[in-house]
């Protein structure tokens, strides 16, 4: 007659766990869809339709999307600015602040593509150094990093945009040389 043991505990524990482990695997890959950026043809067209606001939140409300957008608008991909420019018609508060610092941020990874897309208005704000509550060394970085990118665009169409931005950027560099406040 054959003894039939029962399984040891920790030999329980151990199966529970592994019948756990698939639905734990199908549970992050579906958060990490749903974590996933669409592709530019896709949120170009949910910005340009009838529930663009609606979609647009969608965007903004999901922290890990917003920041890979912010992330790809700053490296001044033309294709990203210009999703940036549908993003902004339904931006308001700290979102407009977030997409208004990566534009500004673009110029110094894509000066042209960014500062043609700016209006002369859009360039003062993006070459006055829109930083907020910047040490000093943050300011002089972002001055010379900007002023180092427009300085090396070299498009004709572009010289009075060029010549504007780097105009505003003089101006910085005098006052964080000449009137920086000890505290802001």
């Amino acid at each position: 007659m054959a003894m039939v043991t029962s399984p040891s505990i920790q030999g329980l524990e151990f199966m529970k766990y592994t019948y756990l482990l698939p639905l734990i695997i199908a549970y992050s890959l579906a958060i990490a869809d749903a974590d996933a950026l669409p592709d530019l043809n896709t949120m170009r067209i949910g910005l340009n339709s009838a529930d663009a606001k609606e979609y647009a939140f969608s965007l903004y409300s999901h922290g890990s999307k917003f920041s890979t957008i912010l992330e790809r608008i700053e490296s001044g991909d033309p294709d990203w600015l210009t999703l940036g420019r549908l993003l902004e018609k339904h931006a308001d508060g700290w979102i407009a602040t977030s997409l208004f610092l990566s534009f500004a941020n673009a110029i110094q990874n894509n000066p042209k593509s960014a500062l043609s897309i700016m209006t002369d208005h859009e360039i003062f704000l993006s070459c006055s150094v829109p930083l907020l509550e910047p040490t000093k060394s943050d300011f002089d970085t972002f001055v010379k990093n900007t002023m180092g990118a427009v300085q090396e665009l070299d498009d004709v169409e572009l010289s009075e945009k060029k010549k504007l931005c780097l105009g505003y950027l003089e101006e910085a560099r005098y006052f964080s040389e000449n009137n920086w406040p000890d505290s802001f």
